[in-house]
């Protein structure tokens, strides 16, 4: 018998986090009768320990997480110390959800009901930022993390990934770049760098085919730099980006590890996780692989 503990977010203010709960519980109720089923509200003002104490109290063994990848963030943060306590579903509410799209999810909240009552665990990695912040699928420095901080909550519902393009090419055309210094066990890459983008999968900004040589499980971050970006180049380059084919491009250095290390000269280079700002650089990221243990389809086989 499992406890499931559904975990929603409410500011947005028109309710649908906490409509889908209710969903998804009734449905459970049909599906599997003899399961034990809470929801529970996560926002801004929800401390992370009393939540914890509820999973905990109620002895809960499959955690749902209800929103995009910002919400599994910080859930996933929440429970990082006990994450090989549960199984995780997660039922897409964001406008972007670049995890959910990594693996094969559904985007419509009522297709993802027969995955939480019957799917089958799949182990997926996710890193730790200095050893405080998690990042389940995209962190990035400079220009892209430049663009996340000027698209508002607003543009990214109207236009989705689109809002992101309109703000990246009005930064481009003020060519900053950023002294980086990049180090793995292996390798060390020091240099001026437009934009750094690390990936925990083959989907960013909403497009799934991103990385193709990436995916969730690997036990690797994927790290794509780009020393000097500008329209024409952008256009040039944009070909193989769509194919997902980074490592062919001449113009990036591209290369994974499981833990890296990132400084800078430069006094307050922001970074952006999964959507949010995160700790200003220096930063060192490991990946703990297959850390999670996420719901997907029963027939899925990648």
């Amino acid at each position: 018998m499992e406890t499931v503990l559904i975990i929603y977010n409410d500011s947005s203010g028109n309710n649908e986090g906490q409509n889908i709960a209710t969903s998804l519980t009734n449905y459970l109720q049909k599906e599997q009768p003899e399961w034990n089923v809470w929801t529970h509200v996560s926002n801004a003002d929800t401390n992370p320990k009393e939540l914890r104490a509820f999973a905990t109290k109620h002895d809960v063994t499959r955690l749902v997480f209800i929103g995009g990848d910002g919400t599994l963030h910080h859930l996933v943060n929440t429970f990082r110390s006990q994450m090989e306590q549960y199984t995780v579903g997660i039922i897409p509410g964001g406008t972007v959800n670049n995890f959910a799209r990594s693996l094969n999810l559904p985007l419509k909240p009522q297709e993802v009901f027969p995955i939480i009552a019957h799917g089958r665990p799949k182990g997926v990695d996710y890193g730790v930022i200095n050893d405080k912040e998690v990042i389940i699928s995209t962190l990035t420095i400079g220009l892209l993390a430049d663009t996340a901080a000027r698209v508002s909550q607003k543009e990214k519902q109207a236009y989705g990934p689109l809002a992101f393009m309109k703000r990246f090419f009005r930064l481009l055309r003020k060519k900053k770049r950023y002294p980086l210094t990049i180090e793995t066990p292996t390798k060390r890459w020091a240099g001026k760098s437009s934009l750094v983008t690390i990936t925990m999968t083959n989907s960013a900004g909403g497009y799934v085919h991103f990385d193709e040589s990436a995916a969730p499980d690997d036990g690797q971050m994927h790290i794509t730099i780009l020393k000097r970006i500008n329209l024409w180049q952008t256009i040039r380059i944009l070909p193989k980006v769509i194919a997902g084919k980074l490592a062919e491009i001449q113009e990036i250095d591209y290369f994974s590890t499981d833990q890296v290390t990132i400084t800078s000269q430069k006094n307050q280079v922001r970074t952006r996780t999964d959507g949010d700002p995160t700790d200003d650089l220096p930063v060192t990221i490991k990946v703990v692989k297959q850390g999670m243990r996420v719901l997907v389809a029963s027939d899925q086989t990648v």
